[in-house]
């Protein structure tokens, strides 16, 4: 029973991450859209990823499945 409810947090935090991360590709919304970058010098190191929105919009919405829609599902 556990393993299930996991699961279906897990693939909503997916699905809802997949479809924003899709929606910033799709439209060009910036603050969507996933731009990884390395870069990887003698001189020095640099790393950068932008757009962690969709992400945290993922956690959120686990979030509140877990606190109110659960109860009703």
């Amino acid at each position: 029973m556990k393993r299930a409810q996991g699961l279906k947090c897990l693939a909503l935090f997916l699905f809802t991450t997949i479809f924003l991360y899709g929606v910033g590709e799709t439209y060009e919304v910036s603050w969507l859209q996933f731009h990884f970058t390395g870069r990887y010098d003698a001189v020095g190191f640099y790393f950068s990823f932008t757009s962690l929105i969709p992400i945290l919009i993922g956690v959120l919405m686990v979030g509140i499945y877990e606190s109110l829609l659960k109860r009703f599902i």
